[in-house]
């Protein structure tokens, strides 16, 4: 089964399979949140703009993600802190939350219809976990500067006991199929174009100018080129790979009556026996419908790809999720929606967004989204447009791709 925003929303847009020769600002490869983030920044800028996308608008990793639209972080501030500093925390706390903001400026200035909204997120304890976990997490957020963040002794759950938990207030969630689609539609111009079905097969460089070679034959002359494809695919000398992991992670999504579970995100601290290094942690929100029912999204699971530690039995973590939902949320109606994506862990907890390290002064990448891909794709777009207009942004040192990782 495929994610509910890839069911029938691939509407006509007015991108097309490229046919001809063209010659650009900023070529981008990638139409998922980073790519038309980018893209969307660049259109005001008055720079000329061209997406090329293997599928259609999203229906990369993008199209897969559960969409929570958060600064809790699924790296733990108090991680972050350690490895970036008090300061380093504070900025991923400061982007994540700015992320958040622009998305919803993003839908009331171009009136968007994706069911986005505000809503709190509620992290909880793993029973492998203990409660120092939550109080540590606690003590770092609030250093951070999200006061708001607070313990209650009462989680806002009936159906199980989750207490403790930390609420995160005024999180939010959307619909991102129809996020993007919107505002493909609001920037398609003389300026932007954006071409689906259109494979990005080689970059070079050719008489100091930028390629992007398509499968089909045809080239992108650009100035800069912006890798937005989850996993950047030059990596001749940056080393990329090595600072990050690829982990494979499973989403079931179960119809519940409608108000029968509270509206907000959930998360729980992950399974602390678990020998990689990143703890799988289970990841939940209700996704409104116009029907007699909502659906009940439920994610986790995450392993290694291609770990020779797990058996190549699929089915049975989506089983292992729906017995952890009916435990958790009492849920009993039939599940209608199961699907998988690849999330890429940065070694450090921190996202990579910037110059692709090397020789290439004019190549950037996004990458190492983690959980947090809806906010982290769009703080690529922010930064991107910042770093190609030649623009100081205060964020762009902690995302820097070159950074050396301790």
């Amino acid at each position: 089964m495929n994610s509910p925003w890839l069911i029938n929303l691939q509407r006509p847009l007015k991108s097309k399979k490229i046919d001809q020769n063209i010659s650009v600002d900023v070529g981008i490869v990638g139409a998922g949140i980073a790519g038309i983030t980018t893209a969307y920044c660049l259109s005001r800028s008055g720079m000329s703009v061209a997406v090329l996308e293997d599928g259609y608008v999203g229906s990369g990793e993008t199209g897969r993600t559960t969409a929570h639209i958060t600064h809790a972080l699924d790296n733990r501030y108090y991680n972050i802190e350690k490895n970036h500093g008090p300061e380093g925390a504070r900025l991923a706390a400061e982007s994540h939350t700015a992320a958040i903001d622009f998305i919803e400026n993003t839908v009331k200035k171009e009136a968007i219809n994706c069911a986005f909204e505000r809503l709190d997120g509620f992290l909880f304890l793993d029973n492998t976990d203990t409660k120092i976990s939550l109080e540590k997490e606690l003590k770092a957020v609030q250093k951070a500067g999200l006061s708001n963040v607070k313990m209650i002794e009462e989680s806002p759950l009936k159906s199980a006991d989750i207490s403790p938990c930390l609420c995160f207030p005024n999180q939010a969630q959307f619909q991102p199929l129809q996020y993007l689609t919107d505002i493909v539609e609001s920037v398609l111009n003389d300026k932007v174009q954006i071409f689906t079905r259109t494979h990005a097969q080689e970059i070079r460089k050719e008489n100091n100018e930028s390629i992007i070679k398509t499968s089909n034959g045809y080239r992108v002359t650009t100035q800069n080129i912006v890798l937005a494809t989850n996993a950047p695919i030059v990596d001749n000398v940056s080393k990329i790979y090595d600072k990050q992991t690829a982990y494979r992670t499973y989403v079931i999504a179960n119809r519940i009556q409608k108000n029968s579970v509270p509206l907000a995100l959930y998360w729980d601290t992950g399974n602390q026996k678990w020998r990689d290094k990143v703890k799988p942690y289970h990841y939940v929100r209700i996704q409104k419908t116009d029907k007699n029912y909502d659906l009940l999204i439920v994610g986790g699971e995450d392993h290694m790809t291609g770990s020779s530690l797990i058996k190549r039995d699929y089915e049975s973590k989506f089983k292992k999720l729906e017995l952890w939902m009916k435990k958790i949320f009492s849920a009993r109606w039939p599940l209608v929606y199961k699907w998988s994506g690849q999330v890429m862990e940065p070694s450090d907890g921190v996202a990579f967004i910037g110059l692709n390290p090397g020789k290439d002064e004019n190549i950037y990448i996004a990458t190492g989204d983690s959980g947090n891909g809806i906010t982290h794709g769009t703080i690529a777009g922010i930064i991107l447009s910042d770093l190609i207009q030649g623009k100081k942004n205060s964020w762009a040192d902690l995302y820097n791709p070159a950074r050396e990782i301790k």
